[in-house]
């Protein structure tokens, strides 16, 4: 029986892979969940959301007020021994997710937070595997082909890929001999098959631009680059995960869970234009202009974080040699963003605050 020590709820991508694992509830003992103090009231409502929708039982899911970025996560001396004693797999999701932030909460969360957790994990006495998320921006401003096995950075784009980056050598260095998995996901979007998503940040912002814009249909294409931008379904994250944590072949390996064929920026421009408006861009502006005219109040109400941009400009792909061969057999398969974008398109058309 596998009992399970989670950050990072009651976030999206938490709950969605409980929701996953739970598909083999005979497997599972216990859920064991991390939450600030602060979201008492959104963990207690999301543990509620998950007893009505999945066979977990009430005490299968028990909620543990603490906080990574204090020794011992500021778990009771209680709370510690049970997790000592019982856990077998931990899932490390938290972090500061935020392209704006500054410098010293992220490193304090995604540095400092990730090493107060790996130094929990070594006291745990039947621990199988240790889950972390990273993510594949650990990359920063390199260009090319990024590997799986490689950590190699010196620039990065804004503090969330800088600490992440930090966060991911400090786990190499003290993860010992405890069994791990690495997961680098690339920007997440909505379910490859409903296109529910949880919020309208990241790729997004364009969607948004295209519904105060839409009198001015068509729109012009941004530019004329076209470096690749890696979106990946969440389902496929969650799927992959759930399945690479628990393989012996996943053992002590890095994965890339990104787009294996990444379509271009102006590609990606053209499927949202076409499945929102349904017709083709007209025409292309300079990027620059559009990188000027998105001033602090413009990229508020678009609802985004002007460091979005720089993932539609920068040349980088992500192999995922690892991930492909070790999913192979498995019938999980990151989908074709192309099949993906017009159900995104028409969830965000059906659920986004107009």
């Amino acid at each position: 029986m596998r009992t399970y020590f989670m950050t990072g709820f009651p976030g999206f991508l938490a709950t969605k892979l409980i929701e996953q694992l739970a598909r083999v509830p005979d497997q599972i003992a216990c859920f064991h969940l991390l939450h600030l103090p602060s979201e008492r009231n959104a963990a207690v409502k999301r543990r509620q959301d998950l007893l009505e929708r999945t066979s977990l039982r009430s005490e299968q899911l028990v909620l543990h007020e603490g906080d990574i970025t204090v020794e011992q996560l500021a778990l009771s001396s209680e709370a510690r021994m049970m997790l000592q004693q019982d856990v077998t797999h931990i899932f490390h999701l938290a972090a500061l997710y935020d392209l704006a932030t500054a410098y010293e909460p992220a490193f304090r969360i995604n540095v400092i937070g990730t090493a107060n957790v790996t130094q929990f994990a070594h006291t745990f006495r039947t621990l199988e595997r240790y889950i972390y998320f990273s993510t594949a921006y650990v990359s920063g401003l390199r260009s090319g082909m990024v590997l799986e096995d490689e950590l190699q950075a010196s620039t990065f784009k804004n503090a969330y890929e800088e600490t992440k980056y930090l966060a991911e050598v400090r786990f190499r260095k003290e993860i010992g001999t405890i069994p791990y998995t690495i997961i680098r996901p690339g920007i997440v979007v909505g379910h490859s098959e409903t296109g529910e998503t949880p919020k309208w940040d990241g790729v997004y912002f364009v969607l948004n631009a295209m519904r105060l814009l839409q009198s001015f249909a068509p729109l012009p294409y941004p530019g004329r680059a076209n470096a690749l931008v890696n979106l990946v379904p969440y389902d496929y994250v969650i799927e992959a995960t759930a399945y690479l944590s628990h393989a012996p072949v996943g053992r002590n390996k890095t994965y890339h869970l990104t787009d294996p064929f990444p379509h271009g920026a102006r590609a990606i421009f053209e499927m949202l234009h076409v499945a929102y408006y349904g017709r083709y861009p007209r025409g292309i502006v300079p990027f620059r202009l559009v990188s000027t005219a998105l001033t602090p109040a413009v990229a508020k109400r678009l609802q985004m974080q002007r460091q979005t941009l720089d993932y539609f400009i920068h040349p980088v792909q992500y192999d995922t040699t690892h991930a492909l061969r070790d999913l192979r057999d498995t019938g999980i398969i990151c989908p074709d963003l192309a099949e993906t974008m017009p159900r995104l398109v028409q969830y965000y058309q059906t659920h986004a605050t107009h």
